[in-house]
């Protein structure tokens, strides 16, 4: 059942479920980022708001994009995106470096962007099928 924390109004499945109540703003995001990750972090903004009903929450150490339920956190760096997102299936391969089941139908992914061209279209696939994964539910 969704909890709603009263310190920051974050819509939660529950009261025990751990989470930051320190909500920023993308400003503040892109002061860690340099010229170059900040214009990749443009092109992953703009490809992921061509996504039906997503909700963009800017927390203290990182970027939720959701659905009802995070199907994307992007870390910013001042080098580099680090990009974390679920889906059903194991997809151990270069240049994801942590795969991670973390239930029967999910499995964690983390990869790591630091120019435009690592942000191609098999990445793009793995967030179009992460966002579908989420909504499914």
């Amino acid at each position: 059942m969704p909890y709603t924390c009263p310190t920051c109004k974050r819509v939660l499945s529950g009261p025990n479920q751990y989470h930051s109540c320190f909500i920023t703003d993308k400003e503040t995001h892109l002061n860690k980022m340099n010229s170059e990750i900040e214009a990749l972090y443009e092109s992953l903004l703009s490809h992921l708001q061509s996504f039906d009903g997503i909700e963009i929450i800017y927390l203290k150490t990182c970027i939720q994009f959701k659905i009802g339920a995070t199907f994307l956190s992007v870390y910013p760096k001042k080098d580099r995106l680090d990009l974390e997102f679920q889906l059903t299936r194991e997809e151990d391969q270069f240049p994801i470096y942590i795969c991670k089941r973390i239930s029967k139908n999910r499995v964690l992914h983390r990869i790591a962007i630091a120019e435009i061209a690592d942000f191609d279209q098999q990445l793009r696939n793995w967030l179009l099928e992460a966002y579908h994964t989420i909504k499914k539910r």
